[in-house]
């Protein structure tokens, strides 16, 4: 079927459109029934991580075009129901009457852009072979902050791939040789148990535009 065919650049270009236009409509929401725009954008973050991620299956239904907004409607309350916010939930199916639930990913990634730009803030990705520590996440971004001077939003990431390493992703920003010392000094002075394989076997800190 067409509608599960291969998205082209152009449809992602407007894809990321609709997620900007949505976001905007979905904080603008939120501030109106006096519900922290905080805890509701880590609530969709959570949509997106924790469900969306974890079953395409599902992704792939709330996107498809060959199942009726009706259909979709039902779907969300039975899944969410008594378990997501109502802001979240009616948000949602609102997105749905519109057709565009494929667009759930775009709409987080703006909306937590627009968060960070309120808060004038900038997001920084964390990959590492193993889960961060509270410890270590809170001495990193202290780090960052320092190296910056701005509020961080750190994402923390994990992939086993990354052997022992460490990748820091600020948009296209390349730090330079003195931040990555920091970085690194950071590295060699966290002595947490679940972060020795980092400690051990790490002799570079790896930076990706």
């Amino acid at each position: 079927m067409a509608d599960d065919a291969a998205v082209t650049p152009e449809v992602d270009i407007d894809k990321q459109r609709l997620g900007s236009v949505y976001a905007k409509a979905f904080l603008a929401a939120a501030e109106k029934q006096q519900v922290g725009i905080d805890a509701i954008v880590d609530e969709l973050d959570s949509l997106v991580e924790d469900v969306l991620k974890r079953f395409p299956g599902f992704e792939a239904t709330l996107g498809s075009q060959r199942i009726s907004q009706e259909e979709k409607a039902q779907l969300l309350d039975r899944v969410f129901q008594g378990k997501a916010s109502e802001t979240l939930l009616t948000f949602l199916k609102v997105v749905g009457a519109h057709g565009r639930l494929d667009c759930i990913r775009q709409i987080r990634n703006a909306a937590r852009a627009e968060l960070n730009r309120l808060h004038g803030r900038i997001a920084v990705e964390v990959t590492t072979a193993e889960p961060l520590t509270d410890e270590l996440r809170t001495q990193i971004v202290n780090k960052l902050q320092e190296a910056t001077g701005v509020p961080i939003d750190l994402q923390c990431k994990v992939d086993a791939a990354i052997i022992g390493g460490l990748v820091v992703r600020v948009g296209d920003t390349v730090y330079d040789s003195s931040v990555l010392n920091q970085l690194a000094q950071l590295k060699r002075e966290t002595l947490g148990k679940t972060f020795s394989q980092l400690r051990e076997s790490t002799d570079r800190f790896a930076v990706s535009g």
